[in-house]
């Protein structure tokens, strides 16, 4: 290894190897759900890929110097023990999966209309969040107004909404395309149009919200036209990519005159947005140095998880917040917290080093959870809203827990029963 702190990396792809081969004998029962191939894809680049990038001679920014690589390296092991043992909680449950439900345009009644305007008209007359949102060729806009102070301070409910409001407004356009008498070719041609101008906004400089708007709308356009669903996938994944590939030129260059998206595939880069195990060694660092005592966890786990709730942030204490500490331990004071903090590391703080991996466990269950219900509703809207609860769980690694807890909280309390009333009501029309 280049890096004298990491050698024990090659420990991770050997745990991926053994944990492969125990779930082999379950395989064929995990290929069938989405959420399982999402985990795959990290556990490689997190388990395979970023170990792998230790021996060339990519350098990482922060946590090179660390002397706690062992314990970081133990922790994405038993990670994936957890992570196992829910595998077979799910596959060998009472329950089976659903078969998967007819799913029902919306009726172009007065609820669904009216709500359609009222969504619209939140996010159209709140300036301070529109502000946030710009197209993936224009980022530098908002990188501007960043550096320069000039953003105003954005409502949390506003922000926490967003990604339901978005999402119908587009369902409502999918059902008044499906009500045109024209061929299902076009409607699918049309639909899909406006998926891709859909995914061309940009929350921030965030790629993840272009992702996480879109694959479940990819998802329901396969549902809602099932013979089309090869060329879904291949026109959805060529402008899909092409949409990242921007963004990520935009982000990556700021204000240079030269585009670059290498560094996106830098192993620095890498380990940040998916929990590498430099992240881990940052946050045990982080975890040590901090001294956290027994009676001071249930203070670090309600500042955490209320944090990004409207109403009961109140509760929170940035004195007790792990994004803080954690980016603390990387730039030093000044309360930066730019740098995502896998969850287990918030594991840490919550429930100490016994039980860390308590958040992976119950998320992963959560996810196989969140997927079977999707699959039980007929109702679009129920639909996109369990496969964005269950796209979150599963991307864990790449969300604070305050996120992850807010996103739960909105969807679960409010969302969910308050379009299950809807969904109610129009039938009864």
């Amino acid at each position: 290894m280049n890096n004298a702190s990491y050698q024990d990396v090659y420990f991770l792809p050997v745990g991926l190897g053994f944990f492969t081969l125990f779930i082999s004998n379950i395989f064929v029962k995990l290929k069938s759900y989405f959420i399982f191939w999402i985990i795959t894809i990290q556990q490689l680049i997190r388990y395979i890929v970023i170990p792998c990038l230790f021996l060339t001679t990519d350098k990482l920014r922060f946590g090179s110097t660390t002397i706690n690589e062992p314990y970081a390296v133990a922790m994405m092991l038993v990670e994936l023990l957890f992570v196992l043992i829910a595998y077979h909680i799910c596959t060998y449950s009472k329950e089976i999966k659903a078969e998967k439900n007819q799913l029902k345009f919306l009726p172009l009644n007065t609820v669904n209309t009216g709500l359609f305007v009222l969504f619209i008209l939140i996010i159209a007359l709140n300036r301070s969040f529109l502000q946030k949102l710009s197209f993936v060729w224009d980022i530098s806009t908002y990188l501007k107004l960043k550096l320069s102070g000039d953003l105003e301070a954005i409502s949390p409910l506003v922000s926490i909404m967003f990604p339901v409001m978005r999402a119908y407004i587009v369902l409502f356009i999918f059902s008044a395309i499906d009500s045109f008498k024209i061929k299902q070719g076009t409607k699918l041609a049309l639909s899909i149009l406006v998926v891709l101008m859909n995914a061309t906004i940009i929350v921030g400089i965030s790629r993840f919200s272009i992702v996480y708007a879109t694959f479940p709308l990819v998802l329901l356009l396969i549902y809602f036209y099932p013979v089309y669903r090869k060329r879904i996938l291949t026109y959805t994944s060529v402008f899909f990519g092409i949409i990242l590939l921007l963004a990520s030129v935009a982000k990556f260059s700021e204000n240079t005159k030269k585009a670059d998206v290498g560094g996106f595939f830098s192993l620095h880069d890498l380990n940040a947005y998916f929990g590498g195990v430099a992240n881990y060694a940052i946050g045990y660092d982080s975890y040590k140095k901090n001294q956290v005592n027994p009676f001071e966890k249930y203070y670090y786990f309600v500042s955490d998880i209320t944090q990004n709730i409207p109403v009961l942030s109140r509760f929170s204490n940035d004195n007790y917040k792990t994004n803080i500490k954690f980016n603390n331990e990387i730039y030093g004071a000044g309360r930066s917290r730019d740098q995502i903090v896998p969850v287990s590391v918030a594991g840490l703080y919550h429930f100490s080093i016994y039980f860390f991996y308590i958040y992976i466990f119950i998320l992963t269950l959560l996810a196989f959870r969140f997927e079977r219900k999707a699959y039980s509703t007929n109702s679009a809207v129920l639909f996109f809203l369990y496969i964005i609860l269950a796209f979150g769980c599963a991307t864990s690694m790449m969300i604070n827990i305050g996120s992850i807890s807010a996103t739960l909280f909105i969807n679960l309390v409010v969302f969910i029963p308050f379009f299950t009333m809807i969904n109610k009501l129009n039938v009864t029309k």
